[in-house]
């Protein structure tokens, strides 16, 4: 059963119940357009949300380091300070682009 309400500015159906979804219950549309999907087309949006898979990056990145790289991060006050604080603290490390951010990781 659907029940419709009407809001100030728009209608609102919540859907409780019903064969249209059998396996969904307890959402509401507010506004807009409702769009239901294939499964075929769920994995395509999966797949296009996903992260994507960093190893290539990180494999170019690790074949241009050289002995020493980085060495002078590991140094920094504000990296060892960092290093001997608690795990759930941050290291947050910017650079403009090709300042070797990647490389140092």
């Amino acid at each position: 059963m659907n029940d419709v309400r009407r809001t100030r500015d728009s209608e609102m159906t919540v859907i409780t119940s019903g064969t249209m979804f059998p396996n969904a219950s307890h959402f509401s549309i507010h506004g807009g357009t409702f769009t239901v999907v294939s499964n075929d087309e769920k994995e395509e949006i999966q797949k296009w949300l996903d992260a994507p898979d960093c190893t290539t990056n990180f494999q170019a990145a690790y074949d241009k380091r050289v002995e020493g790289t980085g060495q002078w991060i590991l140094e920094h006050p504000e990296y060892i300070k960092w290093k001997q604080g608690p795990e759930s603290n941050v290291l947050w490390i910017q650079g403009k682009a090709g300042s070797g951010k990647t490389i140092l990781s």
